[in-house]
């Protein structure tokens, strides 16, 4: 049994964003004395340079407030987060970041070097290397923003802790892991890792950014926003991934992070260990919120992707618009498989290698332009679905 607690918050006013959340941490038995004299890792999803109306990253005044109530209570927050594509300082700046940090003199990790962590229990990868900085911190608070995703369906607690993993690295383990129930099998070895793999345990907190979120093709620009009304508040990813999506009105059979989860020791075994406190999901659960239209998750499909042409008739691929495209070659620089080339002479588009893709989705998730979008299947086509 695990206690999240889901409060309704409907703007980003931050002594209403500070009240919500330290009511949260109070409703599931922590105590914000807790913070004193630690270190404190904040991990909000910096995935990329986007404005925060565009509600891809976890907004600068949720990332402020949790800042604040850690300072208020002697501890020392420490922004650590292994950003997407682009220079972090950019990121920082279009995602107004850059603005809290100097505000409240905060402290940035350096997130480069790695160190390595051990989980015995791990189904995947016992040994796993992630940034040095999580070896520098007493406790992570994870601020995951609530968004679909083209391959993991959403992007929640669970998915944010990839942001632990510096760089092109994160690219080698979508390349390593090719269909989504692999690739969220590793997702929760690596949960797994950091609660258990230090040397002295690390306490993580999942404090998530619900009041606008992403529906549609998430989780980059393409992705549109959209109000939840919500903040979610607990210590087992899992579960506080499985209310986002309860307040979203998604089946969560959908969701493989989740439905793994279930079976892992850390997480809860199902929805009825799940104790919600504060707003029941019923209260707050919005109407016609719009998931993926990628198929990719599809339970049925496991195991049949490692052939491109079963890819190419059930799995969408990723098209660039070339009304939308700048060739900036973001995509090309991001693409784990190698699937992506420059385009050629008076060509306006990139050129991609459907027989290398691995349907990760990358591309569109980094575009700036949101100009990669999905395009149907052949079954999809023919049959107009």
């Amino acid at each position: 049994m695990t206690e999240i607690a889901l409060l309704e918050c409907r703007d980003y006013d931050e002594k209403a964003l500070k009240a919500v959340i330290k009511d949260g941490l109070a409703r599931i038995g922590f105590d914000l004395g807790r913070f004193q004299g630690l270190r404190v890792g904040l991990k909000p999803n910096l995935l990329m340079a986007a404005r925060p109306e565009k509600a891809v990253t976890t907004h600068p005044l949720f990332f402020r407030a949790v800042a604040e109530i850690v300072l208020e209570n002697g501890g020392v927050p420490v922004l650590t987060e292994c950003h997407g594509f682009g220079p972090f300082k950019t990121i920082l700046n279009a995602a107004g970041y850059a603005d809290v940090i100097k505000a409240l003199g905060l402290e940035v990790g350096r997130m480069e070097e790695v160190a390595p962590l051990h989980y015995p229990q791990a189904k995947l990868i016992k040994r796993m290397e992630i940034s040095k900085a999580f070896f520098d911190v007493d406790m992570v608070v994870n601020l995951p923003k609530f968004k679909t995703h083209g391959f993991t369906y959403v992007s929640g607690a669970v998915k944010n802790l990839f942001g632990t993993i510096p760089g092109l690295r994160k690219a080698s383990m979508h390349l390593r892991f090719p269909e989504p129930d692999l690739f969220s099998e590793w997702l929760l070895d690596l949960n797994g890792a950091l609660l258990f793999g230090f040397d002295k345990p690390r306490k993580i907190i999942h404090i998530m950014d619900a009041i606008v979120g992403q529906e549609g093709e998430g989780p980059g620009p393409s992705g549109t926003p959209r109000r939840l009304n919500a903040v979610i508040i607990g210590e087992d990813p899992v579960a506080v991934d499985y209310v986002a999506a309860g307040v979203a009105g998604l089946d969560y059979k959908k969701i493989p992070t989740i439905m793994l989860g279930f079976k892992r020791d850390f997480a809860v075994s199902s929805p009825e260990e799940i104790f919600v406190v504060g707003r029941s999901i019923g209260d707050l659960r919005i109407s016609n919120f719009k998931p993926t239209k990628s198929s990719v998750s599809s339970h049925f499909l496991r195991g049949w992707l490692v052939s491109s042409a079963v890819k190419n008739i059930f799995i969408e691929k990723p098209r660039p618009n070339a009304e939308k495209c700048t060739l900036c070659y973001k995509c090309f620089a991001v693409c784990p498989a190698g699937a992506i080339s420059r385009a050629r002479d008076s060509e306006k588009i990139p050129r991609y290698d459907y027989k290398k893709c691995i349907r990760c989705y990358c591309c569109i998730e980094f575009c700036p332009e949101a100009a990669v979008s999905l395009k149907k299947n052949v079954l999809q086509a023919i049959w107009r679905i």
